[in-house]
């Protein structure tokens, strides 16, 4: 095999690799005796202990030894003027080899599958990218990964994009997708709605702003609803009831206030009429949607971005209070099985500036999820904007092409596991790679190329205004 260079410097874990091969290049992976690194940054420098110059020096992190009982950390630099060798494909599969593997692509520049260690899914994963670098493909690769081993996936969908990016995605087994939408009716697809009675006075909170007052007149509203109908009502009822204690409280027979009664009254009908076609009597049961094997795909491209938060919101809660109810066999409804939650345009959801209750589900999903088996993967093409404490508890980053200085300082941040090197190469990836890092690899860092999704090519014109024409006849002018 032809040598890729020769170590001229080591340091630690780190060594200076004098590039001979073109084959080289930055997420190579060398084997340098039984030793193996990745090249972490590369430049050209002078190098006059053997009087050459502008000599292309690789930056190699080693990130471990091959023994017969597997990858152990070396204790010593590399010895210099050793040789190094591209790793091969059979050395990459021994690397990346994981119990729970899974693979959305192959090592950039060889054959070889990237695999992860898809088993690492409730430690969370952040996708982030610039915008057309491809992270909707990635994401549909990874969502089709975890579904092939009967992971259930929870995806919220903001631009409804995901279920044409499935479909196009061939397996030996088809997928099984469900696909519902927010708000509005779309001809083929089920309709996501929230069932009244399961929402206690807090969780009204999450949909609009009510001060303690205002919660306690409800509280009262919501347990007279409750003693008349039982569980099957509608959020006309509870809108008739509060006219009711506007009504009492104006003669003076309530225990509210007057201008509380009326206020609680103005924003339940507000609620009623933003809402319209998501809050129902029944609702959609969460843990039909949560099953093995199930793509289930919210899409909200037809909601305001209020109710798409609220929605968020209202999933986020749900999913994580079924999952304790299911592990500590508690009263109340239960998510039966574990779950990955799929977060499109994370930044609307979780901004760093956004005082809203999906925000705050969303850190009690990153920081408690884990231990009830619900993952959390959000996914964004603006870093910068999404809230640090969740960014912080995500321990994998898959990032493609960013060029926003913010965004890269918002990584390096957010990140222990991310690099300087890193940082500094994601301006320099093409549409399609990516760079990942963190608990889902045994490496240090990982450059891949993602599958691609096959779709139908159209080139479409955008410009194709026609001038009116104007035609005389008689006395009159027709368009």
């Amino acid at each position: 095999m032809e040598s890729a260079g020769l170590v001229v410097e080591s340091e630690g874990s780190r060594c200076e690799v004098q590039v001979t091969s073109e084959q080289v290049e930055l997420g190579s992976i060398l084997r340098i005796g039984r030793l193996y690194g990745i090249v972490a940054y590369m430049r050209y420098r002078d190098d006059d202990k053997i009087g050459s110059k502008q000599k292309l020096n690789a930056s190699v992190q080693i990130f471990g030894e091959k023994t017969d009982a597997g990858m152990r950390s070396i204790k010593k630099p590399v010895k210099p003027y050793s040789k190094a060798y591209p790793a091969s494909g059979e050395d990459l599969e021994e690397l990346l080899d994981c119990a729970d593997s899974i693979s959305f692509g192959v090592v950039h520049g060889t054959g070889a599958r990237a695999y992860v260690d898809g088993g690492e899914y409730d430690r969370h994963t952040a996708v982030l990218a610039s915008t057309g670098a491809g992270k909707s493909y990635l994401t549909a690769n990874l969502i089709k990964e975890y579904s092939l081993k009967g992971l259930p996936v929870l995806v919220v969908d903001t631009h409804g994009e995901f279920p044409g990016l499935l479909s196009l995605i061939r397996t030996e087994e088809p997928l099984e997708i469900e696909v519902y939408t927010v708000g509005r009716d779309k001809q083929g697809y089920k309709t996501f709605t929230i069932p009244v009675s399961t929402l206690t006075c807090g969780d009204y909170r999450h949909f609009t702003n009510l001060n303690d007052n205002q919660v306690h007149a409800l509280d009262m509203v919501l347990n007279r609803v409750y003693h008349r109908k039982g569980e099957e009502y509608s959020l006309d009822d509870v809108v008739g009831v509060c006219e009711e204690l506007s009504e009492e409280a104006g003669r003076g027979n309530a225990k509210v206030h007057e201008e509380t009664a009326k206020a609680l009254e103005r924003r339940i009908r507000s609620l009623r009429n933003i809402f319209k076609g998501v809050f129902t009597v029944d609702g959609t049961d969460l843990n039909q949607l949560v099953q093995p094997y199930k793509i289930a795909v919210i899409d909200t491209s037809l909601s305001t971005q209020g109710v798409r938060q609220s929605v968020v919101s209202y999933i986020c809660k749900k999913l994580l209070d079924g999952r304790i109810n299911k592990k500590h066999t508690l009263d109340g409804k239960a998510i039966d099985n574990d779950v990955l939650l799929v977060v499109e345009e994370a930044h609307n959801y979780a901004g760093a500036s956004l005082d809203h209750s999906c925000k705050r589900q969303l850190q009690r999903i990153a920081g408690e999820g884990r231990k009830f088996g619900i993952g959390l993967m959000v996914v964004s093409q603006k870093p910068s904007k999404i809230d640090e404490e969740i960014l912080s508890q995500c321990n994998t980053g898959v990032y493609m092409h960013i060029t926003n200085p913010r965004d890269k300082d918002h990584i390096r941040r957010s990140f222990e596991s991310v690099s300087d090197e890193i940082i500094k190469e994601l301006d320099s990836l093409d549409v399609g790679e990516c760079v990942i890092t963190g608990a889902m690899l045994k490496l240090p860092f990982l450059l891949c190329t993602v599958d691609r999704i096959e779709s139908p090519k159209k080139r479409e014109r955008k410009l194709q205004y026609k001038r009116k024409r104007h035609v005389k006849t008689g006395k009159f002018d027709y368009v």
